[in-house]
């Protein structure tokens, strides 16, 4: 039996449409990852929200479905990681603090809570981007026994 992890590879546009196909990837990563399947809610909303961003606001200049954003998942028991690149405008996890949920909630706001899930779900999140360069986003989760 091999050892290696899984790795898909999916390209989809900066349409919403494409999101039920994300999820799909997710979804088939951890089943030929061997992943637990006890994660796949929690996982698909973080890339879910990661990839939301990315069309609402680092494409949000281009029309739907006119630009690209390449995905490659690998995933073993162990390890879940998901590297998501684009060339829209970079935006950069870090530079959101924390956020205050209760205050959040209660000044009726239902939005804009994408990368606090992303932290709350995700043992690591990284991003790279350099002018005139993909920009690189990756997502690990670690599955601890």
């Amino acid at each position: 039996m091999s050892t290696d992890p899984a790795r898909l590879q999916t390209s989809i546009t900066n349409d919403l449409a494409s999101l039920p196909e994300v999820r799909d990837l997710v979804r088939r990563g951890l089943a030929e990852g061997g992943f637990p399947q006890s994660y796949l809610n929690r996982l698909q909303i973080a890339v879910d929200e990661a990839v939301t961003n990315i069309i609402e606001h680092g494409y949000a200049e281009q029309p739907p479905g006119k630009a690209t954003i390449e995905m490659t998942l690998e995933v073993s028991p162990a390890t879940f990681r998901m590297v998501i690149e684009d060339f829209g405008t970079t935006f950069d996890p870090e530079d959101f603090g924390e956020v205050d949920i209760r205050g959040h909630v209660e000044a009726g706001n239902s939005g804009g809570l994408g990368v606090f899930l992303m932290r709350k779900i995700m043992d690591l999140i990284e991003y790279h981007a350099e002018k005139g360069r993909k920009n690189r986003l990756v997502l690990v989760k670690h599955h601890r026994k």
